[in-house]
């Protein structure tokens, strides 16, 4: 059973930050978007990218990110551990780190973290 005290930790400690990502072309960005979204930690995440935005590379897409996590620690270190996450790969037995498809670089705008 959930404890309410378990539900109110996770709300107060509920974070949001944006990310601009780019991603190869041939792999869906939904693609790449669901893969983030089962990220530990990750709970939400919406493309924000504006309909008009430009792409200048024909075998890449630009797009804008809101991501929302849940954390107990620094959200600063979560970010640099989700970025990690995101782009490198640890083919470990347990498989707990493999990269992202399609995801071929992510910056994360630290002056926009803020608790939900």
């Amino acid at each position: 059973m959930i404890k309410l005290k378990n539900i109110l930790t996770e709300v107060l400690n509920t974070f949001q930050v944006e990310a601009i990502i780019v991603s190869d072309k041939k792999v869906s960005i939904t693609s790449v978007l669901d893969q983030i979204r089962a990220l530990h930690k990750i709970t939400i995440v919406n493309n924000i990218t504006p309909d008009d935005y430009a792409q200048k590379n024909p075998n890449t897409e630009v797009h804008k990110l809101k991501i929302k996590f849940v954390t107990r620690e620094d959200p600063k270190n979560d970010i640099i551990q989700l970025k990690k996450d995101m782009i490198s790969s640890d083919f470990s037995s347990d498989h707990k780190h493999l990269r992202v498809a399609g995801l071929k670089t992510v910056t994360f705008k630290q002056e926009t973290i803020k608790r939900l």
